[in-house]
């Protein structure tokens, strides 16, 4: 009985390690919203809180992924989600 419960809490600790290595580290996030938002505020031009008009240009080709509202302008929301999900780098 004693040998099995040795047995148990070692397999029960081994797999509390096994798990906790298993664990990916994740980004810092406040450092990449930091260097989004700089984005964010260097594109939008006049400053209007949205990217539209000539402002657009250069994300043109992820408009369909990044304008989830269909209004023809990316937010400043919708530019911060873009930019977590890999749309705009």
């Amino acid at each position: 009985m004693r040998t099995l419960a040795i047995a148990t809490a070692l397999a029960l600790g081994f797999g509390s390690v096994a798990l906790a290595q298993m664990k990916s580290p994740s980004p810092p996030a406040a450092s990449t919203d930091a260097a989004a938002e700089a984005k964010f505020k260097s594109a939008d031009k006049n400053n209007n809180g949205a990217l539209d008009g000539a402002e657009l240009e250069a994300h043109r080709a992820v408009m369909a992924q990044v304008d989830t509202d269909k209004d023809g302008k990316i937010s400043r929301t919708e530019f911060l989600a873009g930019t977590k999900a890999g749309h705009i780098k």
